[in-house]
């Protein structure tokens, strides 16, 4: 059997979700640099558009498909769409995601559910479609879900988008070891604070105006241009690697929870939370 990570990409079939902005955009144009063959998905019909345009300019074969993660006959009918095209797909990256902040007690189940629609199903969806097929075709392929240093260390203010991360790194840990025998690799991809338009698409509770604007300027001033992320994921797959960080000025928070846990939680409110609006009381 081979093994794609020691492989170069050239023609190898890759599917990217949320793949008209963020690190799912810039994992498209890292993998066409590598001139794979990429089916973008995205909610947003102008953006994949847009996106698959522009890695057409690295690689004659990128596809776009408007499908909504958090709808499980889409994503099979994608799965069966490509399957007929193809054969196989070599690389599955299971990317879209929202972002959502606010003090649990003013959190909305409605809120709830919709990052764990997105966040936890959307990838749930995405491995029901696809992880049959990839056994069928014999293996030899690479999942990576994109989960968040937020699914490593919880993040007080962001406890339905925690909930979400920290599940999609079990449950890439979880699959990972149950497809290996599989030839099929599963990476849990955890990025720190990332400079995208997440958090200008996210719902901010309570955060409206001169708040969002300071939000949105903490991820633009301190966050990791998302190119670095999608490096680490070709990396991550490249290599097979099980866990995956791209941390940045988010790496003492994590060093934080791990040498002292009772430190991080006494300190965690005030020195992240404040900027999501912990300190209200």
């Amino acid at each position: 059997m081979l093994n794609i990570f020691k492989k170069r990409f050239k023609d190898r079939v890759v599917v990217i979700t949320g793949a008209g902005s963020g690190i799912g955009r810039a994992t498209v144009q890292a993998f066409a640099k590598q001139g794979a063959v990429i089916h973008l998905v995205d909610i947003h019909r102008g953006r994949v558009e847009e996106a698959a345009a522009e890695a057409r300019l690295l690689c004659p074969q990128a596809h776009a498909h408007v499908a909504d993660v958090r709808d499980a006959e889409a994503m099979e009918a994608l799965a069966e769409r490509i399957y007929g095209r193809h054969s196989r797909v070599d690389v599955l990256v299971n990317n879209a995601g929202v972002a959502h902040g606010g003090l649990v007690h003013e959190t909305t189940l409605d809120d709830w559910r919709w990052v764990l629609d997105v966040n936890l199903w959307g990838v749930i969806h995405g491995i029901h479609a696809f992880v049959p097929r990839l056994i069928d075709q014999g293996g030899d392929a690479h999942i990576v879900n994109t989960a968040s240093i937020a699914g490593l260390a919880g993040v007080p203010s962001m406890v339905p988008y925690s909930t979400s991360k920290f599940a999609v790194v079990g449950l890439s840990e979880a699959l990972g070891a149950e497809l290996l025998p599989h030839g099929i690799r599963v990476t849990a991809i955890c990025p720190g604070v990332i400079s995208t338009d997440i958090v200008r698409a996210g719902r901010l509770e309570g955060a409206v105006g001169e708040r969002k604007r300071q939000v949105m300027d903490f991820y633009e001033k301190l966050g990791i241009p998302p190119e670095r992320v999608a490096r680490d994921i070709v990396r991550a797959v490249r290599h097979g690697t099980p866990l995956a960080t791209t941390l940045g000025a988010s790496y003492p928070v994590l060093m934080l929870k791990r040498l002292s846990p009772r430190l991080y939680r006494s300190t965690a409110r005030f020195a992240l939370g404040r900027i999501l609006g912990a300190d209200r009381s």
